[in-house]
C-alpha cells in the first residue's frame, strides 16, 4: 500500500501529484484516507531509542498468489491533441477531494507538455525523471484537489491519498 500525503500549505488549488504506478488502477483501489492515520504515523516515526529483532531473512517465504485483474474502466475518449503528445487518458475519477487520471504516454516531453498544458505543475526539466518512467512502461497516477468537491466535504486540510497495487518488481514511485 503506498499512502501519499502532505503538509502542503500553499493555495490547494496548485497542488498536483504525479506518481508512476506499474500496473492500471482500478477506482475501487483509490482511497481517502483520514488525518488520523497521519497523526499516528508521525508519533510513530517520532525519535526513540528501541530494539527490534528481525526474522532470519534467509528463510525461504511463499509469495502470494497474484491478483486476478478486474475489468477496466471505460477509457476516456483521447483527443487529437493527446494522440499527438503520445499520451493516452486511460481513466478519470473523482476521489474524495481529489480528481484523478490514469496516464500512459509514449514520450516523455509529450508527457510533461500535456500536464503543462491541462494546469498541472511539475518542475522544470522533469522529463528526464519522467522518461525512465516510461521507458519501464508505467502508467501515471495524477491526482489534483478539485475545490468544489474539498468545500462541498467540509475539509479545510487535504487528506491523504492510498493506492494498494501489487507488482512483481518492488519499487518506491517517490522520485516525482
Amino acid at each position: 500500500v503506498m499512502t501519499m500525503a502532505n503538509d502542503y500549505r500553499g493555495d490547494p488549488q496548485e497542488f498536483a501529484l504525479v506518481v508512476p504506478v506499474p500496473t492500471f488502477l482500478e477506482r475501487d483501489q483509490i482511497h481517502v484516507g483520514e488525518r488520523a492515520l497521519l497523526d499516528h504515523l508521525d508519533a510513530y516515526s517520532a525519535p526513540r531509542l528501541v530494539e527490534y529483532f528481525d526474522e532470519n531473512p534467509c528463510r525461504p517465504r511463499a509469495l502470494p498468489a497474484p491478483m486476478a485483474v478486474a475489468g477496466r474502466a471505460q477509457q476516456a475518449p483521447a483527443s487529437a491533441a493527446d494522440k499527438s503528445l503520445g499520451v493516452t487518458v486511460e481513466a478519470r475519477y473523482t476521489v474524495g477531494e481529489y480528481d484523478i487520471v490514469i496516464l500512459s504516454a509514449e514520450e516523455s516531453t509529450g508527457l510533461e507538455t500535456w500536464l503543462t498544458q491541462n494546469g498541472y505543475r511539475i518542475p522544470t526539466g522533469a522529463a528526464r525523471v519522467l522518461g525512465s518512467y516510461i521507458k519501464q512502461g508505467v502508467r501515471f497516477f495524477v491526482a489534483k484537489v478539485n475545490l468544489k468537491e474539498q468545500t462541498r466535504l467540509g475539509f479545510s486540510y487535504l487528506r491523504p491519498l492510498q493506492v494498494p497495487f501489487e507488482s512483481p518488481k518492488f519499487m518506491l514511485p517517490i522520485r516525482l
